[in-house]
């Protein structure tokens, strides 16, 4: 659906400033995404990012040398970068066939080595959205142990159900707690690189310490609230990325060799049931259509029966559902 129509109304009135240096602190802005956020967090508990790229790699800085951290997988694949980054090992927990959180398992694989657990809500790649409890009972034992838990949650406004679900709130209680957020996927503004993290201040206080001087651009403060005050986009969004991800997992539910994993997000995971064609081998024919579609062969804990695709307009959600339709005819 492309950025919110205010945000780029912004960008153009604002476009004078990027002969300035930006704001190292710019204390409305922060006010601005506490108030977006609610939940009670304040001014004092967001760290803004370079996208939250920056913020996945930031985290990993302040731990001591040979750490490990415990990821769920499968998973984004950054927090494994950013571990093996600076030194640390990783420690892989496979999800089960649903993706479900199996707290028992991943808790059993926290050590005295373990520094930091990394997870996103909603998940990604299945588009899962976890329980705030469940996600306070990890969060809840990584502290009593103390290990930092890094929760993503760069898919939250898609979900339906996201405010009931976020873990934001908590870091006012919970020092351990570190929870990464940009504005790339929901308003659509992936180059801009603007993401943020909500955590309590002394965490903060210790990540300002490692941040690089000037890594937030000065259009990022003006573009970012104006997209956060575009309230219709925000509901257009919502409502037509609902709507037509409905339509088009049933679509694909309907093709024969495909198993859709139900989503809160704005992509779906599917499984290539039919043993005969592979996901790298989907992703080539469609390729060839002008289609890209996701190969989730390079996730860890995933095989090359696993594709994600991207809620788009209903008419470019047909025209995949056909593609597919003819890839899956052509090989049996």
């Amino acid at each position: 659906m492309g950025p919110p129509p205010k945000a780029v109304e912004a960008v153009k009135e604002h476009a004078r400033l990027i002969k300035f240096y930006p704001d190292p602190n710019p204390v409305k802005f922060k006010e601005a995404i506490a108030d977006y956020v609610g939940h009670g967090v304040d001014i004092e508990n967001v760290l803004l990012g370079n996208g939250s790229i920056e913020l996945i790699y930031m985290i990993t800085e302040i731990l001591s040398q040979r750490f490990k951290a415990v990821i769920p997988v499968p998973s984004f694949s950054e927090y494994e970068k950013a571990t093996l980054c600076v030194g640390g090992e990783v420690i892989f927990v496979q999800l089960p066939a649903d993706f479900s959180l199996e707290n028992p398992k991943i808790k059993a694989a926290v050590t005295d080595d373990t520094k930091i657990m990394c997870l996103c809500n909603p998940h990604s790649p299945s588009g899962k959205l976890y329980s705030k409890e469940s996600i306070m009972d990890l969060v809840d034992f990584c502290h009593k142990k103390d290990v930092i838990f890094s929760i993503d949650e760069n898919y939250i406004e898609f979900a339906e159900e996201g405010e009931q679900n976020t873990v934001a709130g908590m870091v006012r209680e919970y020092e351990n707690l570190f929870v990464i957020r940009s504005v790339t996927k929901f308003y659509g503004m992936a180059g801009l690189r603007f993401g943020y993290a909500l955590a309590a201040s002394t965490l903060i206080d210790k990540l300002e310490t490692m941040r690089q001087p000037w890594s937030i651009n000065g259009l990022a403060c003006q573009v970012t609230m104006a997209a956060f005050s575009d309230k219709d986009f925000t509901e257009g969004t919502k409502e037509t990325i609902s709507k037509n991800r409905e339509q088009l997992a049933k679509d694909l539910s309907q093709i024969g060799g495909l198993q859709v994993y139900p989503s809160t997000t704005n992509f779906l995971l599917i499984k290539i049931t039919n043993h005969k064609l592979t996901s790298t081998m989907l992703k080539e024919l469609l390729a060839k259509e002008r289609i890209l579609i996701r190969d989730c062969c390079t996730f860890v804990g995933m095989d090359d029966s696993y594709i994600r695709v991207t809620v788009r307009s209903a008419k470019d959600n047909k025209i995949l559902v056909e593609k597919i339709k003819q890839a899956l005819s052509k090989n049996g």
